[in-house]
């Protein structure tokens, strides 16, 4: 590792009080793999190289490409119906609820965080931590009871 990237980017993570990862290669060389603050507040567990990052909408793009990928080989279509891609109840959903409404966010279905509910978005995971949500099965019982907006 490069002992002058690494005192740098130090240097600069504790100026802007930086909590997260940094990870520096060139080519086949790494030159810097840093990790600052908490990875998880509640249970004030610190950032190591491999934390796994919750990114929220972040994930959204990635969603998007391949739903459109899915539906480039005709697995699915912009008008299949949620209940025939997922083997889950909705109670509380519509039935006619379609893969372009969800992914032009028009469907109606709420989010997992509501701000009218909660104002702080930790407050999500303090039941549930973040790094316990690993698919589908996990996210989906934040808010598949819930009623529509």
């Amino acid at each position: 590792m490069n002992k002058q990237i690494i005192e740098y980017i130090q240097s600069l993570a504790a100026e802007i009080h930086f909590s997260g990862s940094v990870f520096v290669k060139q080519g086949d060389q790494i030159l810097a793999d840093c990790s600052f603050g908490l990875a998880n507040r509640s249970e004030m567990m610190n950032n190591v190289s491999d934390t796994k990052f919750g990114i929220a909408s972040g994930s959204k793009l990635f969603t998007a490409i391949a739903i459109c990928q899915l539906a480039e080989e005709g697995r699915l279509s912009y008008h299949s119906l949620l209940g025939d891609c997922l083997n889950q109840s909705f109670p509380h959903f519509s039935q006619e609820i379609t893969i372009h409404q969800l992914l032009t966010h028009t469907s109606g279905i709420p989010d997992y965080f509501d701000e009218e509910v909660m104002e702080d978005y930790e407050e999500l995971w303090i039941n549930k931590p973040m790094y316990h949500v690993r698919g589908p099965k996990d996210f989906l019982p934040l808010f598949q009871n819930e009623k529509m907006k």
